[in-house]
């Protein structure tokens, strides 16, 4: 009883009312989902008067069908005309309750004279083309008339950079552009003044083993200091007071061929004697404060070339794995090992002019443009090739194990006679044998 009042109540009565009405609903279009549809059928024709009582036409008396009829009596109204059956289609059924929803929308008929519409392709249409067509040949023909100048196609976008066409190509410098080819040799000699500015090793100078064992923990800056004064104190081996020529031979400023006999150190820096010496990268500045001391200078990149064409011996460059240990002190002295290693199963004895074993610190034209940095340059494969284009991306004071320094004598010897190295190579008749960058400032080769 207490149930059956609580269903009293209007507002609980309504909305059960309500929820059996939407389950009616459900359950009729439920039972409807697959039931046929059928057209809605015409509307009934109510008559607007009473007809008359049907009449037997095979009875005895019967009128004709084609008698008038009775006078005073109105004819019947004509029925109206039986109403189009409606069409379906699936836009006029609803997806859900499959409910008619009307006819569908008039279409107005066919203009007169105008083309029927074309039929319907079997083929499934092609989605429109992203590139553009060609040009109709007719709108070609009037392009073509009117005289309009050829326009080249645009190259498709890419990211790889191409080269710079020749009509912007930069125009080259007078003297890389004359650049001589000249051949090298051994020949002529460097007399033992050359190298009176360095001084000669103490017989109690330390051995390479003791200095390196101070700067083992160190390096940079801080071991430079201490390899710098060892050396500029004459702590190195004594071959490398015996400085070796090469001859350049090439045409002069007017035509003529002449010869240019370079002075350079048969192998690179190093701490030492001439038994146990181990080869010591520096930094730019110490380098160009050895060099300023010793009256000599560092090599250009062309130099290094010339040098390594006219060497005795020519390593294989022997490269040690990448990474952080490249500056330290102990990566140095292995590669040190195996170069000599290279150098004793060669059959090159100390004092002989070596090369291949290790990048030159240079000089260019390249570091006025970017102060505070070092130039490297070399290496040379077997097939006279550097590894090391020449490179500036390395600080000043940087230096790894396969950086070396080999120093080249400001006195050089031009067709028999005595001449400062600096001025050859800032006179533009003879720079271009030093050097494809054309006359250098003196101002590169000052120690800093």
């Amino acid at each position: 009883m207490i149930k059956a009042a609580a269903f009293t109540t209007p507002r609980v009565l309504a909305s059960y009312v309500f929820l059996l009405g939407m389950i009616g609903i459900g359950a009729g279009a439920y039972a409807l989902r697959e039931a046929p549809l059928q057209p809605p059928q015409p509307p009934a024709v109510i008559a607007t008067q009473l007809l008359p009582p049907p009449v037997d036409l095979a009875a005895p008396g019967a009128p004709a069908l084609s008698a008038p009829p009775a006078a005073g009596a109105q004819p019947p109204m004509p029925l109206p005309p039986t109403m189009a059956q409606p069409q379906f289609d699936n836009a006029a059924v609803s997806r859900v309750s499959r409910v008619y929803l009307g006819p569908p929308p008039a279409v107005p008929p066919n203009w007169p004279n105008r083309a029927p519409a074309a039929q319907a392709s079997p083929e499934p249409a092609k989605p429109p083309a992203i590139r553009p067509s060609l040009r109709p040949a007719s709108f070609q023909a009037a392009f073509q008339k009117g005289a309009q100048p050829p326009v080249a196609p645009m190259p498709r976008a890419t990211l790889r950079p191409r080269l710079r066409p020749d009509g912007l190509a930069a125009p080259a410098p007078a003297a890389l552009a004359a650049a001589p080819t000249f051949g090298v040799m051994r020949q002529g000699a460097c007399p033992a003044r050359l190298v009176r500015a360095v001084p000669r090793r103490a017989g109690s100078a330390a051995s390479a083993a003791a200095v390196l064992a101070r700067v083992q923990d160190i390096d940079g800056t801080r071991r430079d200091r201490v390899l710098e004064a060892e050396i500029r104190g004459g702590n190195m081996p004594a071959f490398l007071r015996n400085l070796v020529p090469v001859t350049l031979a090439g045409p002069g400023p007017d035509g003529r061929k002449v010869q240019i006999t370079l002075c350079v150190m048969p192998d690179y820096l190093a701490i030492g004697d001439d038994r146990n010496f181990v080869r010591v990268p520096l930094g730019l500045p110490s380098a160009m404060r050895i060099a300023t001391d010793f009256d000599m200078v560092l090599p250009t990149p062309q130099m290094v070339d010339l040098i390594y064409r006219a060497s005795d011996v020519r390593l294989q460059p022997s490269p040690m794995p990448p990474g952080a240990a490249m500056t330290t002190t102990a990566y140095f002295q292995r590669h040190n090992t195996t170069v000599e290693a290279q150098r004793r199963a060669s059959g090159g004895a100390a004092g002989m002019l070596v090369s291949g074993h290790k990048k030159d610190v240079v000089l260019t034209r390249r570091l006025s443009a970017v102060p505070g940095r070092v130039a490297i340059y070399g290496w040379h494969r077997r097939n006279g090739k550097p590894i090391q284009p020449l490179s500036t991306v390395h600080g000043a004071q940087y230096a790894d194990y396969s950086h070396g320094i080999r120093l080249v004598s400001r006195n050089a010897v031009l067709d028999g006679r005595q001449v400062d190295l600096l001025a050859l190579i800032q006179d533009p008749r003879y720079a271009a044998l030093l050097t494809k960058e054309g006359p250098m400032s003196p101002r590169l080769f000052a120690a800093k």
